[in-house]
């Protein structure tokens, strides 16, 4: 009785799964570009009807009907959304990539959640910008520190301090991929608790970017 049932499973749910449409992976990078340069969209799909669609916003010349499984090359010339449809017979699938190309300068406020430790103590937070996050060209510019208490900004061996409401040009043409730590001292008198509520339990900074060849 069992094994007649565990037939009978299988014969009703195979058609379930075999009629949706599976999106397995979708990647498109990097997710940042600098004007000309260009991006790699790789996929893997399954689905009844045998092909895909892969669209983008505004069109792209490449853009189409593909395989189940592929990847192709595309230059944006501005900021571009790629849809990634699969077809089934019962269910449909779909994904979408945002791909951002970057203005000759831009600003961005970066950070991350705060911890307060060490010795002496530091409230301090991190973020990193993956390679595939970012082009290879975007560099830093300046940074600007929003806090009425001072930061110390560190990345690939260098350390800069920034003073209350201040900016630095110390991390100009620093590539923006990598790991920043951004740490504020806690006072003499200041118990941690105080001082992760002083920046509201987060750390962030504004940087100023641009392409650099």
């Amino acid at each position: 009785m069992p094994d007649r049932f565990a037939v009978w499973m299988t014969l009703v749910m195979t058609p379930l799964i075999l009629g949706c449409a599976q999106i397995k992976s979708f990647t498109v990078a990097p997710s940042t570009i600098c004007p000309g340069e260009t991006v790699r969209v790789d996929w893997l799909t399954s689905g009844d009807a045998g092909n895909a669609t892969l669209d983008s916003v505004p069109v792209l010349a490449g853009a189409g009907e593909v395989p189940e499984e592929g990847s192709r090359f595309f230059t944006p010339a501005q900021s571009t959304r790629f849809i990634l449809k699969v077809p089934g017979v019962l269910k449909n699938a779909q994904r979408e990539w945002d791909v951002q190309v970057a203005p000759e300068q831009s600003s961005r406020l970066l950070g991350g959640i705060a911890q307060c430790g060490g010795e002496p103590q530091s409230v301090s937070a991190s973020f990193t910008i993956q390679r595939e996050d970012s082009s290879t060209r975007i560099r830093a510019i300046l940074i600007t520190n929003s806090y009425p208490r001072s930061l110390s900004i560190s990345k690939d061996g260098m350390e800069i301090d920034i003073p209350p409401n201040g900016t630095t040009d110390g991390f100009k043409n620093v590539s923006m991929i990598g790991t920043w730590i951004v740490r504020s001292p806690v006072g003499p008198d200041e118990a941690c608790d105080n001082a992760l509520r002083a920046v509201a339990r987060r750390l962030t900074i504004k940087i100023q970017m641009a392409c650099k060849e």
